[in-house]
């Protein structure tokens, strides 16, 4: 919008309205059930009734839709001039990610994703079809496209996911953000922010807690998210299996409004995911300036250099998410510089300034 452009968003909400927020910006709000499994094609279901009597279908240019959630039905042929997806991971993809998990940590949707995964490649592939050009959020991305999906390679470009750094910006004052919170100022506080889905390897994570609270008593590891059913109970059970259930502390949803503040509390940002493309949450802490752990998997490596600013691990290696947790919070001033180092990524590489620039050359690459 400040390039000069209009831009009409559709999306789901707990009820219908449309809002005219100004010259440049509306937005259509449809109710969305919170049913699992089918609530992405009852979106475009409603979706596509919407497109479909919108007065504004002969004026759009530029139709950019998010995969792999977006159903293929969800945009009427004969809306909008051109056709653009971005692939934020796919189903093919995350169906080998989770296939060595137990079959019992996966939740609803996990379970639905896997057993009908040819079924949802469909809808994924017609969309990719019918898209004029591919944005991949990463290398990684990419590869997986021209792997497992009729993708011409032409129509691929790969730009990264971005962060708004003027939101997510360092603290200047690490107790004082604590306070706020409602944290202790003296606790040493492990972040993560994700859903809570058995691909981003919580229970990983909660493994690697005995050993850290073995040397930093007090430490606390806060997971921010939400997953579905009793995904909570079950990670509840874990930590209470391995002790330590009072060193994690479990956020629920936490308010994008507030969710900078979460971030200037935690003293590192552990993310222990086995399948990713490029995460906004690494970005997000990145860009607040915390050390990061993470895993090597995906797109990942694209945005960290082991050692330099931030620390890879295997996944399921908990033992070394543990070692290298440790390290940062035995050198603090080390886990400093990676932090100034990984803003410095962000501020360089991620600054959706730059990200939209790419965009745009992409949108004119389709229009023509």
């Amino acid at each position: 919008m400040r390039k000069g452009y209009a831009v009409y968003i559709v999306t789901g909400y707990r009820q219908s309205k449309d809002v005219r927020v100004n010259n440049q910006l509306s937005v259509s709000f449809l109710r969305s059930f919170n049913v699992p499994i089918i609530k992405s094609f009852l979106f475009a279901g409603y979706t596509f009734r919407k497109l479909g009597k919108s007065r504004e279908s002969s004026d759009v240019d530029i139709t950019h839709v998010n995969l792999p959630l977006v159903q293929d039905f969800a945009v009427p042929s004969e809306f909008g001039k051109t056709l653009v997806s971005t692939v934020h991971s796919t189903w093919k993809g995350e169906a080998e990610a989770i296939k060595r998990e137990p079959y019992m940590r996966l939740n609803s949707n996990e379970k639905f994703m896997v057993s009908f995964n040819w079924f949802l490649r469909i809808f994924e592939n017609r969309m990719l079809e019918r898209s004029n050009k591919i944005i991949a959020v990463s290398e990684y991305t990419k590869r997986e496209l021209l792997k497992y999906y009729r993708v011409k390679q032409d129509k691929i470009r790969v730009i990264h996911n971005g962060v708004d750094i003027e939101k997510f910006k360092p603290t200047i004052n690490k107790l004082k953000a604590k306070e706020v919170l409602g944290l202790d100022p003296e606790d040493k506080t492990i972040l993560y922010v994700g859903r809570l889905y058995s691909r981003k390897g919580l229970f990983t994570l909660i493994e690697s807690m005995p050993a850290v609270v073995k040397k930093f008593k007090k430490a606390k590891l806060m997971i921010s998210g939400k997953g579905l059913s009793n995904e909570l109970k079950k990670l509840i059970s874990h930590a209470e299996k391995l002790g330590v259930e009072k060193n994690i502390v479990f956020t629920g949803y936490f308010p994008d409004e507030k969710l900078p503040q979460l971030y200037q509390a935690a003293d590192i940002f552990a993310f222990s995911t086995f399948y990713e493309n490029l995460p906004f949450a690494i970005l997000e802490a990145m860009s607040t300036g915390l050390p990061v752990v993470t895993t090597n998997v995906g797109g990942i490596p694209e945005i960290i250099e082991d050692g330099v600013n931030g620390f890879l691990v295997e996944p399921f290696n908990s033992n070394q998410l543990a070692n290298r947790i440790l390290r940062f919070l035995d050198n603090p001033k080390e886990a400093a510089v990676m932090g100034l180092a990984g803003r410095k990524t962000i501020e360089e590489r991620f600054d959706w300034r730059l990200i939209v620039k790419k965009v745009l050359r992409v949108y004119r690459e389709a229009l023509n």
